[in-house]
């Protein structure tokens, strides 16, 4: 008896037990279940790229702040008002006491100054005025440009104004009086440094000096358990306590409208999304399994059968999820989506090989059933096989998400052949002759037996028998366009591809249990991006080596010019591009300083306004003189060393990333002599573009990497059950074609290769194969006593209905995903279905052809043996 005997005779004769025992293992992974954690952001690339290194060292050596924080940027907009008035400064003052009073907003923010904006500057400007009398020698607190917050200490023994002091300070002064006020921290010629914090707050489009605006942005600090590199890195408590923040300036009265962005509120969100995705895509999922089911089977034992090992195979996969602590992150909604299109179409193999056995044939329910699993066991176990070396090809990624994801779905195929190779057609057996017995002893027909979907099905074959060099001719050129369509396929990894969209329309129809919540991140981050000088748009030029050799500062005025020539540098209010650099900071510096402008000037040996000699000394004296904007861009050692400095550049929100990333780029290559000095460019948007650029890498490596193994497991598999190292090569041809095709259509289509859709490649090769595989292992079967026309014949009359019926429900399962409210989980959905309908194209109507061929030119001359091998008992 061969293995495969032996495993469908436990299948058959021990029933009972083989259902007690998969039911024993159900109960063992279901409690998993309840220790699922939710993941609300997806996480970036892995930390060990040169950029991401470099901006956690950035973050290492010149955040001010004593404890890791994370920022968000809030957004007042008034498009009727001034802003910058006394009862829009209140009016914002007042909503930051509401931030304090709230405790879970509170228990969140950082000690000092954990909400700044113009507002604050103005009311601490008029606060010391009165401690001072003037108004030009503050010392503030306020914004800080590469982590968003700073504490200054003034010299003075007076308390830092609370909050309440502040708006109390502004209530007692009229509008005249504030807008003195402003006026001066705003003055164009003041160097102060509450006048340089205050305009990084206003918009692009202000006029500098002006005591009016239309918007300004403040800036809200949480502290963090350590430093994070991305959203994924946040605490719930962040996310959380950002979305209470953002529902307490919603619900307020007045015309203002707030725009908020941050790390964590990509977490809030994004969770949001998950639970209105799960709200709209469960029920669809169960209406597609129930109508798929009820209209293949046309039998209601056999549709019960169905979800009840779909429910199985789900509580398997995720309980082990939930076992193996993996977090559940928002690519994951696409795993059960997926699962439910495999068992469908397992289940659909099953159910329509026993059901053919028994058309055909007088046999009893267990010897049906043990035929077809022996006739499809094989086929089964090698499209697991293949479908989870295409899930598991994810390994390759350099995003952790992707790796768990297809280690998820791995698991959940596995399952999928468990339950519906082993528990259902135990069950079936069990359940049938104890339903016969009480009168109930059906099997329904088999669709596309007959008619014109019998005619549709067999054009395959017919034109294999007739012209298969022209069909392949055909297909190859069509291919080749296809191919050259597919060089202008873009890569994105932009984040707002995870960020939800407006819900459709007819959402709103929707009961309140999962009617989806309205999404304004994507909304509010395009305009902060396109208004103001956004955080999120700073690239750095880390520095490290000997930085106080001679031609170290004209290296970064070089990197100064080399930015400002990309046209992509901000511009900020009082005009000239906004970098900060220890040149910057030194020559702003000379500017107030006059002993310092002469230590300046003594080492500018050429006069160009750039020292370079005994720098270490400069920095020393600029250290002296202002200790707090030296250590911005200088990091200076305990014992008065200086290893590494920054330049900061503000790219334009409004350009194109890939320029943006460009620019900051060149001025890197102008500070690094692969020498002295080392200069790496780095920032947030640089690791996302050098994510963009690992995509089309981790696509290669992966596809290539499924192929590859695909290959030989099929050659080993057909040169074992039919001893042709060549059919198996042939069965694979199909699925390359079908992928060819479909990166082309993505092209066409403008849908770019992202986070998720990186991996339809190699997802669509494990599992159109399957396709190819039923057709290839019939067509074996058949061979044993049909000439090469009749068993064409036969494998699309007796594979092709179950194929289709299987291509159908798989593609309308994946097309479920299309209702996700996240852009990149739509496009895996759509991208995924439209996968399996060109498999299915390609097995049914080319591998006919090809296997005309192979047949004619290959297997009676080369490698095949004797074609009465057949591979099962048909």
């Amino acid at each position: 008896m061969s293995r495969i005997d032996r495993v469908t005779a436990a299948v058959t004769e021990h029933s009972r037990v083989l259902v007690l025992a998969l039911l024993l293992v159900t109960a063992a992974l279901a409690p998993g279940l309840v220790g699922i954690e939710q993941a609300g952001a997806v996480s970036g690339l892995s930390g060990d790229s040169e950029a991401a290194e470099a901006n956690a060292e950035i973050r290492e050596r010149f955040d001010e702040r004593d404890v890791p924080s994370t920022t968000t940027v809030i957004a007042v907009r008034n498009e009727d008002d001034n802003v910058l008035s006394r009862d829009s400064l209140l009016r914002t003052l007042r909503y930051q006491q509401t931030l304090h009073d709230n405790r879970t907003v509170n228990a969140t923010l950082v000690e000092d100054s954990p909400v700044v904006g113009i507002e604050n500057i103005v009311a601490r400007a008029a606060i010391q005025a009165e401690r001072r009398g003037t108004v030009t020698q503050t010392d503030l607190q306020g914004w800080n440009e590469s982590e968003g917050l700073t504490a200054a200490n003034g010299s003075d023994d007076w308390p830092d104004p609370t909050i309440d002091d502040q708006i109390e300070q502004l209530e007692s002064m009229n509008a005249s009086e504030v807008s003195a006020v402003v006026g001066r921290i705003l003055d164009p010629e003041s160097s102060s440094e509450a006048t340089r914090r205050a305009y990084q707050l206003l918009p692009e489009s202000y006029r500098a000096g002006a005591t009016t605006a239309d918007a300004r942005m403040m800036v809200l600090t949480q502290a963090t358990d350590g430093q994070v590199s991305s959203a994924a890195g946040l605490s719930g408590d962040i996310s959380e306590a950002l979305g209470v923040a953002r529902s307490l300036a919603t619900d307020r009265a007045d015309d203002e409208r707030y725009y908020f962005y941050g790390a964590g509120l990509v977490n809030y969100e994004q969770d949001t999304v998950i639970q209105d995705s799960f709200g709209i895509l469960g029920p669809l999922a169960v209406l597609f399994v129930l109508v798929a089911l009820s209209l293949a089977y046309r039998d209601p034992v056999d549709v019960l059968l169905g979800v009840v090992g779909i429910a199985v195979a789900l509580i398997w996969t995720m309980g082990a999820m939930g076992w193996l602590g993996i977090m559940f992150n928002p690519l994951m909604i696409a795993a059960p989506i997926i699962l439910i299109g495999l068992s469908v179409d397992f289940a659909l193999h099953v159910t329509m090989r026993y059901r053919e056995v028994r058309h055909r044939s007088d046999a009893g329910v267990r010897s049906a059933m043990r035929e077809a699993l022996a006739d499809l066991g094989p086929a089964l176990a090698l499209i697991t096989a293949t479908t989870v070396i295409g899930f598991l090809s994810n390994y390759t990624s350099p995003m952790a998400d992707l790796r768990t994801f297809g280690l998820v779905t791995a698991i959940g195929i596995t399952a999928t052949l468990v339950v519906f190779g082993g528990l259902i057609p135990a069950l079936k057996v069990e359940i049938t002759p104890l339903l016969a017995r009480r009168g109930w002893d059906r099997t329904p027909s088999l669709p596309g037996t007959g008619g014109r979907l019998r005619r549709l099905l067999d054009t395959g074959a017919t034109i294999a028998t007739r012209a298969p060099l022209v069909l392949l001719v055909v297909t190859g050129l069509f291919t080749g366009a296809a191919a050259y369509g597919a060089t202008g396929l873009q890569m994105s990894a932009q984040q707002d591809l995870f960020m939800g969209d407006d819900p459709p329309e007819f959402t709103e129809n929707l009961p309140d249990a999962i009617e989806p919540s309205d999404y304004s991140l994507k909304e509010d981050r395009q305009y902060i991006y396109s208004t103001f000088q956004s955080p999120d748009r700073q690239g750095y030029v880390f520095v490290t080596g000997d930085v106080t050799t001679p031609e170290t500062l004209e290296r970064v005025a070089d990197a100064h010019h080399a930015a400002v020539e990309s046209g992509t540098v901000y511009e900020a209010p009082r005009g000239g591009p906004a970098i900060l650099s220890p040149l910057s900071e030194m020559r702003s510096v000379a500017r107030e300083n006059q002993s310092f402008n002469a230590t300046f000037q003594a080492a500018d040996s050429s006069g160009n306004g750039v020292p370079d000699r005994d720098l270490e000394s400069l920095y020393d004296e600029f250290h002296a003189a202002a200790p707090d904007r030296a250590a911005r861009t200088l990091d200076r050692a305990d014992d008065g060393s200086y290893a590494a400095m920054q330049v900061r550049i503000s790219t334009d929100g409004s350009v194109d990333r890939s320029e943006a990333v460009a620019a900051v780029s060149d001025a890197a290559a102008e500070v690094d002599d692969n020498d002295d000095l080392e200069a790496v460019a780095t920032g947030s948007f640089v690791i996302e573009q050098q994510l963009n650029d690992r995509l089309s890498t981790t696509l290669i490596e992966s596809l290539s990497l499924t192929i590859v193994a695909i290959l030989l497991i099929l050659m080993a598999v057909f040169r074992l059950t039919a001893g042709s190292f060549s059919l198996g090569a042939i069965t694979l041809v199909p699925v390359i074609l079908s992928v060819t095709w479909l990166f082309g259509t993505m092209a066409t289509l403008g849908i770019p290769i992202s986070l998720i859709t990186a991996m339809v490649g190699s997802v669509t090769v494990g599992i159109g194969v399957d396709y190819a595989i039923h057709v290839s292992e019939r067509y074996w079967q058949e061979r044993a006593d049909a000439s090469p026309a009749e068993a064409l014949v036969r494998t699309v009359t007796g594979s092709g209905s179950a194929l289709l019926s299987s291509a159908v429900t798989t593609a309308i399962g994946f097309g479920v995903l299309s209702f996700a409210l996240l852009p990149a989980l739509r496009h895996f959905g759509f991208v995924l279905a439209l996968g399996v309908v060109y498999s299915f194209l390609g097995a049914l109507y080319v591998q006919p052809s090809l296997l005309m061929l192979w047949d004619r030119y290959v297997a009676g001359t080369h490698d095949a043996t004797a074609s009465s091998m057949p591979v099962g008992n048909d």
